[in-house]
């Protein structure tokens, strides 16, 4: 039996990058709207609770340093996750479909004959079979 593994994650297709701007846009864009929210409203709740400036900027500094430092830590470990899972997802789906679109065309170009072969597990198994039944009476 060979090695049924893709070797490459990313194909660089259109429908890909598409895949993976929207995974990833979907993901990043409402986490930084929310943590802008909270890191605002963190910051004005605390200054509303002081009365005089100088008391303000001696008590947040610090506490502004360190999630500072906290965010340019957990910022790029999480968008580099994201992307990967991303990628994971979007290779799932574009594989076999770049897989199919390949097939099909060495089958119309009459280089190749037979059933289309994806591994059980793909999404667009189910698709390649009728396609089969179809190409195979």
């Amino acid at each position: 039996m060979k090695n049924n593994k893709r070797r490459r994650k990313y194909l660089g297709t259109s429908f890909q990058n598409r895949m993976l701007f929207l995974v990833f846009a979907s993901a990043v864009i409402p986490a930084v709207i929310i943590a802008a929210c909270l890191y605002s409203l963190i910051f004005h709740m605390l200054a509303l609770q002081m009365v005089f400036p100088e008391a303000i900027a001696y008590n947040v500094m610090p506490v502004l340093d360190k999630i500072n430092i906290i965010i340019a830590i957990a910022l790029p470990l999480s968008l580099f996750l994201i992307w990967i899972i991303a990628l994971e997802l979007s290779h799932r789906i574009a594989g076999p479909l770049y897989r199919m679109e390949k097939e099909l065309d060495e089958r119309i170009n009459g280089h190749k004959h037979g059933p289309i072969r994806l591994r059980e597990k793909d999404e667009f198994k189910l698709l390649a079979d009728k396609f089969n039944k179809l190409i195979c009476k």
